[in-house]
């Protein structure tokens, strides 16, 4: 997927400078399904050749360690142990799916970057952010939390100017009708960035199916059908 330079991806890289270069090298990117938190993710992998991994339900401190070291070719008998020591360069780490990580995963990620030299982004929804309010988990996240300070970016939905930009535009070509940018805009919750993907996607499919060169209403209208029902028939995956 080609990687449009929204002001989200240019906040998520200017974050990514920040925590190279800080003392605690730790910052986070949160907020809602489908506004572009892994696509920023990939932005900040390309941009600084980091490692990247996507967390998954029930990993363990072990398993994340193992495969962090694997990223970063230790290999063998002892691999996790000689991460753990580890003093070479900093790299960075970005963790996608922070939220299904547990506070005990959470605070050994806190411990690469205290003191393995590795930074890290991490990436999540809501339910990564609730662990730091939470009764249960609030006063064990507390040092990681400290680290992480202001170094923070929220993705959000992409604007109505924006959505043209990075998403018809690049795809339809030049359009003058407002009222059409408008309508394609609302059709996908006001800019979600990835029901915006999914929704031009499907006007192409609607134009090649009657060999329609532009993108005209009656194109959208049965486009934005298409995406009604699917959203009756169960949602989307986050992103």
């Amino acid at each position: 997927m080609q990687i449009r330079e929204t002001k989200v991806i240019k906040e998520a890289l200017a974050l990514a400078d920040l925590v190279m270069a800080e003392v605690n090298p730790i910052g986070e990117i949160t907020g809602p399904a489908g506004t572009g938190k892994t696509m920023a993710g990939r932005a900040i992998a390309d941009k600084h050749h980091a490692i990247r991994m996507s967390a998954w339900e029930g990993m363990t401190r072990h398993q994340l360690l193992r495969e962090v070291a694997l990223r970063l070719g230790i290999e063998g008998s002892g691999a996790v142990d000689k991460l753990m020591r580890r003093a070479a360069d900093r790299v960075l780490l970005v963790i996608d799916e922070a939220n299904k990580c547990s506070w005990r995963v959470l605070e050994t990620i806190r411990y690469l970057a205290d003191e393995c030299n590795i930074a890290v982004i991490l990436i999540g929804t809501e339910l990564y952010t609730r662990k730091f309010q939470e009764a249960r988990t609030r006063h064990l996240l507390i040092q990681l939390g400290s680290r992480i300070g202001a170094k923070r970016v929220s993705t959000r939905h992409l604007d109505r100017a924006e959505t043209y930009a990075h998403v018809i535009r690049p795809i339809f070509g030049d359009i003058d009708d407002k009222e059409l940018v408008t309508g394609f805009w609302q059709l996908c919750r006001r800019g979600n960035y990835r029901e915006a993907m999914e929704l031009a996607g499907e006007c192409q499919r609607i134009m090649r199916s009657n060999q329609i060169q532009s993108l005209t209403p009656a194109v959208l209208e049965l486009a934005g059908k298409w995406m009604a029902n699917r959203h009756m028939m169960g949602g989307s995956d986050e992103t």
